[in-house]
């Protein structure tokens, strides 16, 4: 990182998260306008940072796709309560249609 054309900017985000860390700040709030000023700079030079691009395309697709799983169980555990009545599913039950939903995605 430290190499590319967006060195300045990656310099100027790693002092900002490590000066959120000491103060026990928010990093996010803190820092968002240099982790978005260092995402302009990897977006303009694709080419260097391609592979740090690549990973965090993935990084995000991954995230996105636990998302929808999780939603998917939330669903059918829901869907299960609503069957049985207003009664909360048992330990087994929420076990079964996690497996179940697990299963499907693969």
């Amino acid at each position: 990182m430290k190499g590319g054309g967006c060195k300045d900017a990656f310099i100027a985000w790693e002092d900002c998260v490590k000066e959120a860390d000491n103060a026990q700040e928010d990093l996010v709030e803190k820092c968002s306008e240099v982790t978005r000023l260092l995402k302009v700079c990897l977006d303009a030079n694709p080419d260097y940072y391609e592979p740090i691009l690549r990973a965090e395309k993935n990084a995000e697709e991954q995230a996105r796709k636990e998302i929808r799983e999780e939603e998917e169980q939330r669903k059918a555990a829901a869907s299960a309560v609503g069957k049985e009545g207003d009664a909360a599913p048992s330990r087994s039950e929420v076990i079964v249609v996690e497996e179940e939903a697990s299963s499907t995605t693969l």
